[in-house]
Order: structure tokens, then C-alpha cells, then sequence
């Protein structure tokens, strides 16, 4: 299990780790959509992918880049938890 850094390194918005989990919060419509539409299960699973990839990313940088806010450790578990609510 990976341990979180929850320390605040800053109160910016505009940063790329934050720009990734705001798509992958966008996506979550789609995702949903996807999900009830009939012959898209593949769709939704190659989405998934990218949210998943595009998860693990947002936090790497987020940490390599010493780009930690407060609006990416509200949005980032934000987008995660919509993707897994049952529909």
C-alpha cells in the first residue's frame, strides 16, 4: 500500500497533476454513459485504463514536481471514488 504525503506544499490551482484528475473527473459521464449504452463495454474499459493510468500520473508528478496543493488532494479522491459508484 503506498503511503500519501498530506502535507499542503501549495495553494495553486493551475498545475498539470491538478489539469489530470480535472479530465479524469470530466470523464465520468462519459464513462457512465458508456457504461449503459449497449455493444460499448470495451469503451468503458479502455476509459477506465486511461483514468487509471492518468491516476497514477497526477500523482507522480504531483511528487516528482513538488506540485502537492489542496485542490489536487480534494479533486484527485473525488475523481477516483466516481469511478467506482455503482451506476
Amino acid at each position: 500500500m503506498e503511503v500519501q504525503n498530506t502535507e499542503v506544499q501549495s495553494d495553486r490551482v493551475l498545475t498539470l497533476p491538478n489539469v489530470l484528475s480535472a479530465l479524469r473527473l470530466l470523464g465520468v459521464p462519459l464513462f457512465l454513459w458508456l457504461i449503459l449504452v449497449p455493444q460499448a463495454d470495451g469503451w468503458a474499459v479502455a476509459l477506465l485504463m486511461v483514468a487509471g493510468f492518468t491516476d497514477w500520473l497526477d500523482g507522480y508528478l504531483a511528487r516528482k514536481w513538488n506540485q502537492i496543493t489542496r485542490v489536487g488532494q480534494l479533486l484527485d479522491p473525488v475523481a477516483d471514488r466516481l469511478y467506482i459508484l455503482p451506476p
